[in-house]
């Protein structure tokens, strides 16, 4: 076969430069430690690197998502934490200031502590994380969610929400929480009724001393505030005319006058029937009664002709709860506690309820805090799962992209000879003449 000049040049240079090619991506692939840069170098384990990459970069980020929650979780306990200890020395500081022993100077000292400690628990209760967001205002992070106002009361400007982040496939973790659910809205201490000693204008009614431990609704399909609306009345009456008090609850409604009565021929009344009065049950201490789907329970030795009102409350908020001890402590009360002038043996009670509310804020509190606690457990074990993750696809990645060496560096070698070789036997055959052999 003849071959032209034009040929041999054409050939020989297009085998060196494939050859310096090859020689270049082996470089290229040694400098870089891959054995999968591009494509073309294995099309089914580029593809799976790259999904390796993506899930790799979602997980990364999931893993800053976790940095997030941690931070801002992190920011509610201690917060939380926090207001249990004032909680605790603002009942240390109420029970004090029940001390009979100690005058009015004395429980106004310990009134301007707790007002203090008031403003240091609404400072907690205003907790923002590192990026200046509030914790505790529920969707509305940048609003600060409570305000004090000018007659002593707070509000909560925040909502009900709570923001989600997601720190692993599927995992999400609530970063804020609604602080009026957390500070505002404690189960109170006597159940879903809260009672009043007092009349309508301020007088006790209460003369014996009784106090509801309990009055709370404890069959909810029965309890019809439609006919027997709240608030309730409790008196002690003596309906069976031995002295001792009987026990009765009434209504909110007003009394309903009997229609018109309806006789036979012979003038006996047909309708409507005479009622007959159900009895008074007798009132027994500590006993349990049931009217309406509520279930109440009174403490002490009531007289006949006193009576209380159980009005709706189940919740009771930490500010308003701690005002009224400040108020309890700035009212007049010389002389200390003497348990048989009837306003000061009522305060006793009332200050008895307020400090059984700090103990259920308290709880109420604590519960609330150990949910958030709960939550940190699962950012750290999320944590830990995203870590390992990232492990196993970085391992698996490694296997299709990363480089084996000793195989790389037999074939550089190989290309390198082979180069050299078509260089060489280039530069030989161009070399050669008739004239040479002449």
């Amino acid at each position: 076969m003849r071959v032209s000049t034009f040929l041999f040049y054409q050939t020989n240079t297009t085998n060196i430069t494939t050859k310096q090619f090859d020689v270049n991506e082996s470089i290229l692939h040694l400098s870089s430690g891959k054995r999968v840069i591009n494509a073309s170098d294995d099309a089914v384990a580029a593809n799976s690197i790259l999904n390796f990459k993506q899930s790799v970069t979602t997980t990364e980020q999931y893993q800053r998502n976790v940095d997030f929650a941690n931070s801002r979780i992190s920011a509610e306990e201690t917060s939380l934490k926090a207001t249990e200890d004032l909680l605790f020395r603002i009942k240390d500081l109420a029970l004090q200031g029940n001390n009979g022993a100690y005058t009015q100077e004395n429980r106004i000292a310990i009134a301007e502590e707790l007002e203090a400690r008031y403003d240091e628990l609404l400072a907690l209760a205003n907790t923002r994380d590192e990026g200046g967001n509030y914790v505790f205002a529920g969707y509305q992070t940048e609003t600060q969610p409570f305000a004090k106002q000018p007659d002593g009361s707070v509000i909560y400007y925040g909502d009900d929400g709570q923001r989600l982040t997601t720190v692993g496939d599927g995992v999400k973790v609530a970063t804020s929480d609604s602080g009026q659910k957390i500070f505002q809205e404690a189960p109170s201490s006597t159940g879903d009724f809260r009672p009043d000693y007092r009349d309508a204008t301020g007088v006790v009614t209460n003369t014996g001393g009784v106090a509801v431990k309990n009055a709370s609704i404890v069959d909810r399909a029965n309890h019809d505030t439609t006919a027997f609306p709240p608030p309730y009345t409790v008196n002690f009456v003596d309906s069976d005319g031995d002295g001792e008090p009987e026990i009765e609850v009434l209504d909110s409604t007003l009394p309903v006058p009997n229609p018109v009565p309806v006789f036979d021929s012979t003038g006996a009344q047909v309708y409507p029937p005479p009622p007959a009065p159900a009895p008074a049950p007798a009132f027994v201490p500590g006993e349990k009664y049931a009217f309406n789907g509520v279930e109440m329970q009174i403490d002490g030795e009531p007289n006949v002709g006193d009576s209380l009102t159980l009005n709706s409350q189940e919740k009771v908020d930490m500010f308003e709860t701690l005002q009224e001890v400040i108020n309890w402590l700035r009212s007049p009360n010389e002389d200390g506690i003497n348990a048989d002038d009837l306003s000061k043996q009522q305060r006793q009670i009332d200050v008895a309820h307020l400090i059984d509310d700090i103990d259920q804020i308290a709880i109420h509190v604590s519960s609330r805090r150990g949910t958030i606690g709960a939550r940190l457990n699962t950012v750290s074990t999320q944590e830990n799962v995203n870590e390992e993750y990232i492990l196993t696809l970085k391992t698996a990645n490694s296997a299709l992209e990363d480089l084996d060496y000793t195989e790389a560096i037999t074939e550089f070698e190989r290309q390198k000879v082979a180069l050299q070789a078509a260089q060489s036997a280039f530069t030989q055959v161009q070399n050669l003449s008739l004239f040479n052999l002449i």
